[in-house]
């Protein structure tokens, strides 16, 4: 996420962009034809727009991605009409509903667009100390060096260096669960088609991957992923299979897993004096509809628009007053985003003898409603918001 702020801030003209420096406490990406990342992110119009305008999107495009056109979810059994909601791009007079992208992919792009603009980048850089003063802010290195800055924008995930030195308070939510990421070719052609079955545990997701497979994301208890992840790759496919009903035949090879715990985080204030907060580092959601990218990408926009529009003004960007806006513009959808993500993964980890054929209702009841049906499209490809005039005109 860091690396997309430094690009919007870095992609206007001399006079009204940043002196960016950029620290990351990772390795310089790197992306492989002959190797697929295990992560992968289903990126909205929206936030394909955003890296359009940063002038990356067509060469992403011409790497590896992989458009999807539908969307399945069901529970229950596969292919009866109870339990069952199927999107269709084509409802929406759309090509696609977005496309799966590999996270090396998008950062080793990022890094290639920053590098042509002259952004300074250190790698490996560890913050250790943050000294906040009254006209700009100093972050000190391991390495003991000290830097300053207008404004500190911390883009440092979930576990946020930043925001656990400046100790702003974030509220945390622990879902009990794990989610086992692999790849896998199967039998049957993903069809371009995302597949989601709700499981008592939680959900399991295929999502087409440019090469014929599948990347799976399975969403369950710790103690069910943990019995999981020591299985066998014959035994965990058989699981895997079982697990998705079958719905695109036999699982016939797999990558490495990796597993990862699942909570919802929202920080109190996305903002302080001279320091913002942006994507995971302020918020963190269930990744059953996977729009965790695409909400850090918007909070991205709009903090690039807000900084940018204060530089126009003459005013400081770092003031707290300035950053205030970008908290005002964002902080609410992300919280009706996290708050809808959670009730949808309670009532779906719900169990007993009610729950399920209430569910199944629901689900083919919604199925038959094809205006709400767009409406939840169209949200999800992102056109419920404006994109931030940040990402698609520069300021001249």
């Amino acid at each position: 996420m860091g690396l997309c702020v430094a690009a919007l801030l870095s992609s206007h003209s001399k006079s009204e962009k940043f002196d960016v420096h950029l620290l990351d406490s990772g390795s310089i990406p790197t992306w492989l034809r002959s190797s697929m990342d295990l992560r992968v992110y289903a990126l909205s119009r929206v936030s394909q727009n955003i890296f359009h305008n940063l002038g990356v999107w067509e060469s992403i495009i011409a790497c590896r991605t992989s458009p999807y056109e539908r969307m399945h979810v069901w529970q229950g059994k596969h292919g009866t009409r109870l339990g069952s909601v199927t999107f269709d791009s084509a409802e929406v007079g759309e090509p696609d509903l977005g496309h799966i992208v590999e996270d090396n992919l998008l950062r080793a792009e990022l890094v290639k667009n920053l590098e042509s603009a002259g952004v300074k980048i250190t790698f490996g850089a560890e913050l250790s100390a943050i000294d906040i003063r009254q006209r700009e802010v100093h972050v000190t290195l391991s390495t003991g060096k000290t830097l300053s800055a207008a404004i500190l924008i911390a883009a440092d995930g979930s576990s946020s260096t930043v925001r656990d030195l400046l100790k702003m308070p974030i509220t945390k939510v622990s879902y009990r669960q794990q989610a086992i990421v692999t790849h896998v070719e199967t039998e049957k052609s993903h069809a371009d088609t995302a597949w989601q079955r709700f499981l008592p545990d939680g959900p399991l997701a295929f999502l087409p991957l440019a090469d014929g497979r599948s990347s799976v994301v399975w969403s369950t208890s710790s103690d069910h992923a943990k019995t999981l992840c020591e299985l066998g790759d014959s035994e965990f496919r058989t699981k895997l299979q079982s697990g998705s009903g079958n719905v695109l035949g036999n699982i016939l090879s797999l990558t490495k897993r990796a597993s990862f715990p699942l909570q919802a985080s929202h920080a109190h204030q996305y903002c302080s004096d001279r320091v913002v907060l942006v994507g995971d580092a302020a918020h963190t959601i269930h990744p059953l509809a996977g729009q965790g990218m695409n909400l850090g990408l918007m909070d991205a926009a709009v903090v690039a628009e807000v900084l940018l529009g204060a530089l126009h003004k003459g005013e400081d960007p770092g003031d707290l007053r300035v950053l205030r806006r970008y908290e005002r513009q964002r902080k609410g959808d992300n919280l009706k985003m996290l708050l809808a993500l959670d009730v949808l993964h309670r009532l779906f980890g719900v169990s007993g003898n009610i729950m399920p054929p209430l569910r199944a209702i629901g689900l083919s009841a919604f199925d038959a409603m094809p205006f709400v049906k767009s409406m939840v499209m169209n949200r999800a490809l992102g056109y419920r918001n404006q994109l931030p005039g940040a990402a698609i005109n520069p300021i001249v």
